[in-house]
């Protein structure tokens, strides 16, 4: 029982973490979407006074850099990072949800818990996948339009996760089956009979 005492804890943990990584996607993609509404306002006058005192940088590169920037190129890695950030929230939160669960079940081994982690491990390559061809397919459009440096790049998130969601939630199906099958397979104890009181002559 102190592999499953052991499971339990691991879930509580997951669950607060899951907590906490929901609320600081939530205020980065908020905070990520402000900036971006801030810099399509006062973004022009910003990247001028940064680029009028690019020289006063001493990195080569960080200088290169700043002199290359232009108000679309940031606005664009702003909201991409916007976006990630709310499909991290929307991942966190279908997260927090299989803990919860799997802590009130008190085992992994349940129908339950496997499809929801078979849906968690789905929603986490669906939403990463739409995020990164989306964010990739508006990098490709501004790239094409404005002068980035020569060196930048862009990476979607890995679904390796994911997977491993999916391998987990299979492993799980089959220990709720093999803990269903013993359950019904186990005999029913029958009530010992009562004995037999002999009859008393009058």
């Amino acid at each position: 029982m102190k592999t499953l005492k052991t499971i339990q804890m691991l879930a509580k943990f997951g669950k607060v973490f899951s907590i906490i990584a929901r609320v600081c996607c939530m205020i980065g993609g908020i905070s990520c979407a402000v900036c971006a509404g801030l810099l399509a306002i006062y973004g022009e006058k910003a990247i001028s006074i940064a680029k009028d005192n690019a020289g006063q940088i001493d990195d080569e590169q960080a200088r290169q850099i700043v002199e290359q920037l232009t108000n679309p190129m940031m606005i664009m890695m702003i909201a991409i990072a916007a976006a990630f950030c709310f499909a991290g929230a929307v991942v966190a939160r279908f997260a927090q949800n299989y803990f919860k669960h799997e802590i009130e079940d008190g085992t992994p081994f349940t129908m339950r818990g496997a499809k929801e982690l078979m849906r968690l491990g789905i929603i986490y390559i669906a939403v990463n996948l739409g995020v990164s061809i989306v964010a990739g397919t508006v990098y490709a459009i501004f790239s094409k339009t404005i002068e980035t440096a020569d060196k930048t790049e862009f990476h979607g998130l890995s679904i390796g996760l994911g997977i491993t969601f999916i391998i987990v939630s299979v492993i799980c199906r089959y220990g709720a089956e093999l803990t269903e099958g013993q359950t019904e397979a186990a005999p029913a104890v029958e009530a010992a009979p009562e004995p037999v009181q002999p009859e008393t002559a009058e």
